[in-house]
């Protein structure tokens, strides 16, 4: 059996090859996501200690059962739960649209980096509790700096802009592959139109009789006329006689005779 044919490429041409520049601060952004939420999950002594000092600025008059909700730890973990998983979904689909070249994405999540930066070097010299914590703020923040530097290079803004090109093409829907006939099986003809069904002629044993409206007629001439016979070779009644033969009605003198007998 013949292999299909392939199909006709997209009329958007090749994707750009991604720099290696872009490819490795993508994944230098993986370690600065990773080494947030250590060091957020290490932070939560604090983050709880400070939460309960938030919770007893609240006004005299406030009920006691909001004020043990607050207190709890289901709700602080709750609560930073959901701020950490938003910030790491957040972060996550940012760095996917830098890697498929958006460039707006790409400046955004430079900026960010150059953010996580500042912020190590405050918590550097700050009072951070636990001290293990600063290991994964580190890692996490020269790995930040590393990604901004190659989000920010010449390659990496070329790159996006040839992906804009790339996507701003109208794409070109392919034809399907057309399969080639099974030798064993060939294609079946195609079938022959049905000749026209010919006119029906008169029987030869009885052919039309002679015109009654005083016509005259050539013999052998087709009888064009379209009343039905008044006799029937078969069956009961008067009968067509054969050619050469005048036509005689029926005489009922055998059943007067039988009659009268």
């Amino acid at each position: 059996m013949t292999a299909p044919t392939q199909p006709a490429p997209l009329d958007r041409g090749t994707r750009p090859d991604r720099p290696d520049a872009m490819s490795i601060a993508t994944e230098l952004w993986a370690v600065v996501i990773i080494g947030q939420i250590v060091a957020f999950v290490g932070q939560y002594p604090a983050l709880r200690d400070a939460w309960n000092r938030q919770v007893r600025t609240l006004p005299a008059d406030t009920p006691r059962e909001q004020v043990d909700l607050l207190t709890s730890s289901g709700t602080l973990i709750a609560v930073l739960a959901v701020f950490g998983l938003a910030l790491t979904a957040v972060s996550a689909t940012l760095v996917l649209f830098t890697r498929n070249g958006y460039n707006w994405a790409r400046l955004i999540v430079a900026a960010m980096g150059v953010f996580i930066t500042v912020n190590l070097v405050f918590s550097v010299f700050g009072d951070v509790e636990p001290r293990w914590v600063m290991v994964p703020m580190i890692i996490s923040g020269v790995a930040a700096v590393g990604a901004s530097v190659l989000l920010l290079r010449r390659e990496s803004e070329q790159y996006c802009r040839d992906m804009a090109d790339h996507r701003k093409r109208p794409p070109q829907i392919p034809e399907y592959p057309q399969f080639a006939q099974h030798p064993q099986y060939p294609q079946h003809p195609q079938y022959p139109q049905h000749p026209q069904y010919p006119q029906y002629s008169h029987h030869p044993q009885y052919p039309p009789g002679p015109p009654t409206d005083g016509s005259t007629r050539a013999p052998g001439a087709a009888d064009d006329r379209s009343a039905a016979p008044q006799s029937w070779p078969y069956g009961g009644g008067q009968q067509s006689p054969p050619d050469g033969q005048p036509t005689r009605p029926q005489s009922n003198e055998g059943n007067e005779s039988r009659g009268e007998s």
